[in-house]
C-alpha cells in the first residue's frame, strides 16, 4: 500500500512562503504530512498560508522575519526548531529578482541581489546542516531558476546569483550526501506568479506557463526519494510549450522584472551597502 503521507513526522522550513511557489511548496509538504514553519516578511499573507497548512491537520508556525537582516537566518532556524523540533527539510524560496545590463547595474543593487540570493541560502544551510549531519538525514532545497542555465541579455545580476546558488547547492550535496544529507536546486522555467507579468504581451499564453503547484510537486518528489537514490543536484523544470521556452521571450521577460523580492515583495535594504 502506498503511504499518502510520506512526510508524516518530518519538520520542514519554507523560506519565502507567503505566496506563489513558496506557498504552494508549504501546502504540498503539509498535505504529505510534514509540520511546516512558514517564513516571510508579509504577516497577512503568511497567516492565510498557515490556515491552508493547518487544514491538513499538521502543526504549523509562522515566523515573520526579514532574512536579509543580520543574524536572521540563524535566529529563524532556531525559532522554528523550538516550535516544531529539528528541521528535516529546509526549502529556500526567498529571492530578489533584479535584472538589467552590467553597465546599468548599481553596485548597491548588485550586492543586494548577492546578499539575498546567495548569502541567505548559505546562512540557512549553515544553520541546519550540523543537526542534519548529526542525525544522518535531511534535505536542503534551493529554488533557483532556469535563467541560471542561460546566457541571456539583461539577466544580470539575477541569473548570475542563481548560477552561484546552483554551485552552492552542488557543493552542499557533495560534502554531505555520504552522511544521508542531500541538497538539490530546483530550476523553474516560466511560472505563473507575481513575477510573470502580462505574458501575453510577450506572445506567450498564460496556459503555456508552469503553475506554482508544478514546482511544489517536483520538490515533494525530490524529498521523498529513497535514501539510496541519487538525484540532482540540479533539477530543471520547463514548460512543455515552446513559446514559453525560447530565449527571445526569456530576454523580453527579464526586461519586465526590474526588481522583485519573493521574501516580502519589495526591495531589501542590506545594512552596510553604500548608496
Amino acid at each position: 500500500m502506498t503511504d499518502d503521507r510520506p512526510l508524516k513526522g518530518k519538520v520542514a522550513l519554507v523560506a519565502g512562503a507567503s505566496s506563489g511557489i513558496g506557498a504552494s511548496i508549504a501546502r504540498s509538504l503539509a498535505q504529505a504530512g510534514a509540520s511546516v514553519a512558514l517564513v516571510a516578511r508579509r504577516k497577512e499573507q503568511l497567516a492565510a498560508v498557515e490556515q491552508d497548512v493547518a487544514s491538513h491537520e499538521v502543526p504549523a508556525v509562522t515566523l515573520v522575519a526579514d532574512l536579509a537582516a543580520d543574524g536572521a537566518p540563524k535566529d529563524t532556524v532556531a525559532a522554528a526548531e523550538r516550535a516544531l523540533g529539528p528541521i528535516d527539510i529546509m526549502v529556500n524560496n526567498a529571492a530578489l529578482a533584479r535584472t538589467g545590463p552590467i553597465h546599468d547595474t548599481h553596485p548597491r543593487h548588485w550586492r543586494q541581489a548577492f546578499h539575498l540570493n546567495l548569502d541567505v541560502p548559505f546562512l540557512l544551510a549553515r544553520a541546519v546542516l550540523p543537526g542534519m549531519r548529526e542525525r544522518g538525514h535531511g534535505w536542503i532545497v534551493n529554488i533557483s531558476s532556469e535563467g541560471s542555465l542561460l546566457q541571456a541579455d539583461w539577466s544580470a545580476p539575477y541569473s548570475i546569483t542563481k548560477r552561484a546558488l546552483n554551485a552552492l547547492t552542488a557543493q552542499i550535496d557533495l560534502e554531505n550526501r555520504h552522511l544521508g544529507v542531500r541538497a538539490v536546486a530546483v530550476l523553474p522555467g516560466w511560472v505563473r506568479t507575481d513575477l510573470a507579468q502580462d505574458p501575453e504581451t510577450l506572445g506567450v499564453e498564460v496556459r503555456d506557463l508552469l503553475d506554482p503547484a508544478d514546482i511544489a510537486d517536483v520538490v515533494l518528489w525530490a524529498v521523498t526519494r529513497p535514501p539510496a537514490v541519487s538525484i540532482g543536484p540540479l533539477i530543471p523544470v520547463r514548460p512543455v510549450s515552446r513559446n514559453a521556452q525560447t530565449l527571445v521571450n526569456w530576454e523580453q521577460y527579464l526586461r519586465t522584472l526590474r526588481h522583485y523580492d519573493t521574501s516580502g515583495g519589495h526591495m531589501v535594504d542590506v545594512p552596510g551597502i553604500p548608496e
